[in-house]
């Protein structure tokens, strides 16, 4: 496959440093969105990939990291952060994804990819559950990302391909608490 233009928001974060690394190994041209500066910044510069400062809910920061972009990995998100209103996680999670969605629109994305979680089904009852059980977030995390999936899902009849992905617990290399919180429980 040729080489294709690709945003990540949300680059420098656990799951997004681990694609941004595949992708440009992929022979990619990755542009990453990530709300500030720092050693994770310098890390995937140094494997080859640009970075833009600045936030999801950032209308014109968005815009400006859209340029030529044929394929967006929205993982950004305001993911169990301390001491903020539970508004914060609606105007990252609802709003960001609002912001990057009507950007890649406008810009003529072909395809959408946007990282949601399990955790909107709650606690399951009889595991595994399939993407048809009950939707029962437990916090506004898990409700906001659920929230932004019917936003997703209205592009996809305007001429732009998406996906949702709900991942379960995501660990490995690189995320020593991850790995030890999973270990100590087994």
């Amino acid at each position: 496959m040729e080489g294709m233009k690709i945003l990540v928001t949300g680059g420098t974060g656990f799951t997004g440093k681990a694609l941004v690394k595949r992708l440009i190994e992929d022979g990619h041209e990755v542009v990453s969105l990530d709300y500030q500066e720092g050693l994770k910044t310098d890390e995937i510069r140094s494997w080859g990939a640009k970075v833009i400062i600045g936030s999801v809910t950032d209308k014109e920061v968005v815009e400006r990291s859209m340029d030529g972009v044929e394929i967006v990995h929205h993982l950004a998100a305001a993911f169990r952060e301390l001491d903020v209103p539970n508004s914060y996680y609606e105007e990252v999670n609802v709003g960001g994804t609002k912001n990057v969605l009507a950007a890649a629109h406008a810009h003529g994305v072909k395809k959408f990819i946007y990282c949601s979680t399990c955790g909107v089904h709650g606690n399951v009852a009889n595991p595994p559950a399939g993407e048809d059980a009950p939707i029962q977030p437990a916090d506004y995390y898990q409700r906001t990302k659920y929230e932004a999936e019917p936003l997703v899902s209205a592009y996809s009849g305007k001429g732009m391909d998406t996906v949702i992905l709900r991942p379960a617990a995501i660990y490995g290399p690189g995320d020593p608490e991850r790995f030890f919180m999973i270990f100590k429980r087994v």
